[in-house]
């Protein structure tokens, strides 16, 4: 599984893609984009499955949440339990 995010500097060490990737390291094919920006209104497409046959996601976090919150990696980890349909 790949892992990136997209996410303002307030929050980026929050956003612990390397502690997610580890949950999932028996997870093939699949891309997860986690973004969490101040800017709500953005509409990107969430699910999509490339030229490649790679599964992809973004999954938006809400920024309020992450700022007040001292760890989120749990939170980030039943997101993508949540989207890949395993039980969180």
């Amino acid at each position: 599984m790949d892992i990136t995010k997209i996410v303002e500097q307030a929050v980026a060490d929050k956003i612990d893609t390397q502690y997610v990737s580890a949950q999932f390291s028996h997870v093939q094919n699949v891309g997860i984009v986690f973004l969490c920006t101040q800017d709500e209104t953005d509409q990107e497409e969430d699910e999509w499955v490339d030229d490649k046959g790679r599964h992809n996601f973004i999954i938006r976090l809400p920024y309020d949440l992450v700022k007040s919150s001292p760890d989120v990696r749990d939170f980030m980890v039943a997101i993508v339990k949540e989207r890949l349909g395993e039980t969180a």
